[in-house]
């Protein structure tokens, strides 16, 4: 019998949500705490929480320790402090072609010896390229679970064509039901957020699955593609003779009456010292979702204007403007945040609809018998939707351990992976019956310990605690914990639940079980 589009849609949804339920789940969380990863970075490089940056400080220090090192280099690149990265990051690139890199205090100019820590970088490069895979390698896989993130999507949507009316059904505490309901309600709250995340998130990486296009319209280089969406580049001048550079006062000063009193993100220098020096200020994110800020360029030695080396074209508009929409670079702080639930929302869609497969395949079984794929099934569900956040949280913890033994080495991405597995393997051995609750119990116990692990720690670190004068330092910490506090908050909630649902559920399978056995009895008989 031919089956209907609904039904080969619910189908290829349910099997498709499956296969790649368990990657796509961290990539949507670790996606979600990327959201915060400056924030993150600072919690786990306290000395910087407390620096107040000053941008005209920040570009004198930054300029003065390049003349004084640096003075022959080829190119110099100044990421000037913020409030989220409150580090004077320099770059160059030394006469042999090598580069050397620093990170200064913006307000003193010293080196800084940064806490060897990934921070919420972490997070992030897992999220696009599964960290620690080759990043190619990494990007492709992520690339086609994004594929089939989307085509759960859409098959979803085609599946359930009372969409809106199940928006407003939750039955709680039902058991199959109850997932059913909560997986459809988490999907249609932020369904234009899962399909504009999903659909950049494939658009970013669009060259490694369908080059071809770039093939045809740069059929001798196909990387000229990458040069029309980077800033235009300025013709050198024949001379290139030492010279003296203008004061970065005099350079600025030009700026200035062309752009009036503004914030930069970047400063870049060609050709320092010579009669080629060119200088390009970079303004601060205007928050656009194109992230595509105004550039001006000077001649360093004159001070003269050469041109504005903004990019406008339309392939470099879309490029910013798909890369933006991704990454949330125009998000204002309760919009940030918004964006971070509809990213735990996607979690939430994920976790359900991979427990609601896993429940009504035991409802369909027939018999008492171990079923390894079932088994399986149950152990991953539990490795990726507890196990993933255990994993995080001991890495919060590895830092807060390191800085305390001043160890230096960094043991925060080991401890994640060893942690993950650890979960995965007494999974592997726990009983059906204990599986969610001891997991949940040691997520409750790690969300509630760790705030008050960091409190006692920053108790301990006399230099960091009388460095802290005012409540915004203070936050820099305290909102973090205040995340792992609500989750715990969250974790306690399913843990006093879980037991119901479960009992609901074994006695509808129990009950199946027994109504089958009678039936095979009665067909013996006969």
């Amino acid at each position: 019998m031919q089956k209907s589009i609904r039904q080969s849609m619910a189908w290829l949804h349910a099997w498709t949500g499956l296969l790649f339920g368990w990657l796509l789940f961290a990539i949507f969380l670790m996606g979600a705490l990327s959201y915060y990863r400056h924030e993150i970075s600072l919690w786990m490089q306290p000395p910087l929480a407390q620096i107040q940056v000053k941008q005209d400080t920040a570009i004198h220090t930054a300029y003065q320790y390049l003349q004084q090192n640096a003075p022959d280099a080829k190119t110099w690149m100044i990421n000037l402090a913020n409030e989220q990265k409150p580090v004077n990051q320099l770059y160059w690139q030394k006469a042999d072609d090598a580069y050397e890199s620093k990170s200064l205090n913006p307000n003193t100019g010293k080196v800084l010896t940064l806490t060897q820590t990934q921070g919420g970088d972490f997070f992030y490069l897992f999220h696009f390229q599964l960290f620690g895979m080759p990043y190619l390698i990494g990007r492709l896989i992520v690339s086609l679970a994004a594929f089939i993130m989307l085509i759960a999507l859409v098959s979803g949507i085609i599946t359930h064509k009372k969409i809106l009316t199940d928006f407003f059904t939750l039955r709680a505490l039902k058991g199959q039901r109850s997932y059913l309901d909560f997986h459809n309600v988490s999907s249609v709250i932020a369904l234009p957020f899962f399909l504009t995340i999903t659909f950049t998130g494939l658009a970013i990486f669009f060259y490694l699955y369908l080059p071809w296009g770039m093939q045809k319209l740069y059929p001798e280089n196909n990387y000229q593609y990458f040069a029309e969406i980077n800033s235009k580049t300025i013709p050198k001048i024949e001379n290139n003779n030492h010279a003296k550079m203008l004061s970065i006062d005099n350079l600025m000063q030009s700026v200035h009456q062309e752009w009036g009193a503004t914030k930069y993100s970047t400063i870049n220098i060609k050709n320092p010292n010579t009669q080629q020096a060119q200088i390009t200020f970079i303004e601060a994110q205007d928050h656009s979702i194109t992230r595509n800020p105004a550039q001006i360029t000077l001649n360093a030695v004159t001070g003269e204007k050469l041109h504005s080396t903004k990019n406008d074209s339309a392939i470099a508009t879309l490029n910013a403007g798909v890369y933006g929409l991704h990454m949330a670079t125009f998000a204002q702080p309760l919009l940030r945040l918004a964006l971070f639930f509809s990213g735990l929302l996607g979690c939430a869609m994920i976790a359900s609809g991979l427990l609601l497969w896993s429940l009504k395949r035991q409802l369909q079984t027939k018999t008492e018998k171990f079923h390894f794929g079932y088994y399986l099934v149950q152990r991953l569900n539990v490795t990726a939707i507890i196990g993933l956040p255990i994993a995080v949280l001991s890495y919060f913890y590895a830092n807060r351990i390191g800085l305390m033994l001043q160890s230096t080495q960094n043991y925060e991405v080991t401890t994640f992976f060893a942690v993950w597995l650890f979960i995965f393997a007494i999974s592997l051995c726990l009983k059906k019956q204990y599986l969610w609750k001891k997991q949940l119990a040691i997520f409750i116990a790690l969300a509630f310990g760790l705030p008050i692990f960091n409190l006692f720690f920053l108790l301990q670190q006399n230099h960091i605690q009388n460095q802290i004068q005012n409540f915004a330092q203070f936050w820099t910490f305290f909102r973090i914990d205040l995340f792992m506090l609500i989750f715990g908050l969250l974790a306690i909630f399913l843990y006093k639940n879980i037991q119901p649902i479960q009992l609901k559920t074994q006695t509808k399978i129990r009950n199946k079980l027994e109504r089958n056995a009678q039936l095979n009895h009665r067909e013996s008989r006969s």
